[in-house]
């Protein structure tokens, strides 16, 4: 293909300005990358509730794909009904990611422009699509993503909370004892937290955050852009009994205070030397000591692990 566009040129400049072969050129070689075809992965962020916020340029893009990659083809089939678009749909979800490599693979081959599509919001976002993305990459295709609906950057900005440093930790795992370290390790973040949370057991995950976590101002965001869409603000203490039978349905995005910021503070060597041979004397491991340092001496973790490195080294001679 690349050598008849090549004769093609080649024909077209006899009797031809030179400006006007390179727009030519120019023409022919879209797609190409140093002189070999490449296909395109578009990313797509679609509706996470109403069909009103799918963009212009989502719609295009969805309607000159040659291949949609689709979380559940039946999902996505509804929004194409309601767009008007009819489409080759293949199903790619975490069970089968790993196994759509092929596919890319001829996609790339015949430079054709594929689309990933989520049930909803955007692709990758605590949704299938990373294994995807960094095979496109590595195959050398385009990869561009389209702008769109993602259900936490909506929670955080309509919560009230500060906006300008923020940590997204999707979900939390399932086990209580998982979360519960989980949360134990986010304590004194001081960015403000932003969780998906599910609603089977949501009464019990918001103790498990105000025993961890303490009193924080919260936003608790609920069916974002559908018709009961709510923002319920108030403190985490407060929150559990707001959550009456008719709000535990439906979709959640928890927003989060972060920690109070400590006021540093100087840190006696002496003591904290005193502090860690203690904590070695009583068989505690480096892990927890080093733990131990960050919260109540207020020490960086690589600054606190370097130095009971080093005094283990002493003691153990």
């Amino acid at each position: 293909m690349y050598i008849s566009r090549y004769r093609a040129a080649i024909f077209y400049m006899h009797d031809r300005s030179i400006a006007e072969f390179t727009g030519l050129w120019k023409k022919l070689t879209v797609g190409l990358k140093g002189g070999v075809l490449s296909g395109t992965l578009f990313i797509i962020s679609t509706p996470i509730g109403n069909l009103e916020d799918i963009s212009e340029r989502a719609k295009r893009t969805m309607s000159e794909a040659d291949l949609l990659l689709v979380e559940d083809t039946r999902v996505t089939i509804k929004l194409l009904n309601h767009l008007g678009i009819h489409k080759k749909m293949i199903s790619c979800h975490k069970f089968n990611e790993e196994a759509r490599r092929e596919l890319l693979v001829a996609a790339n081959a015949d430079n054709q422009k594929v689309a990933l599509i989520s049930d909803a919001g955007t692709p990758l976002i605590s949704d299938p699509g990373q294994r995807i993305v960094a095979e496109a990459i590595e195959l050398g295709m385009d990869v561009i993503a389209i702008p769109g609906p993602t259900a936490f950057v909506q929670a955080l900005v309509g919560s009230g909370l500060p906006c300008d440093r923020f940590v997204f930790e999707g979900f939390l795992p399932e086990k209580d004892s998982a979360v519960k370290a989980k949360l134990k390790s986010l304590v004194g973040e001081e960015r403000t937290l932003v969780f998906y949370v599910s609603p089977h057991g949501l009464r019990r995950t918001i103790a498990h955050f105000h025993e961890a976590l303490g009193e924080r101002r919260v936003c608790l965001a609920r069916e974002l852009t559908k018709r009961f869409e709510e923002y319920i603000r108030c403190n985490l203490s407060e929150l559990e009994s707001l959550l009456t039978d008719d709000r535990l349905r439906g979709e959640f995005a928890l927003v989060i205070e972060g920690a109070e910021s400590k006021p540093i503070k100087e840190i006696d060597p002496d003591v904290v030397r005193t502090y860690v041979l203690d904590r070695f004397a009583e068989d505690t491991s480096s892990k927890e000591i080093t733990a131990d340092l960050v919260a109540n001496f207020g020490m960086r973790k690589s600054e606190a692990y370097e130095l009971v490195l080093g005094i283990k080294k002493e003691v153990n001679g």
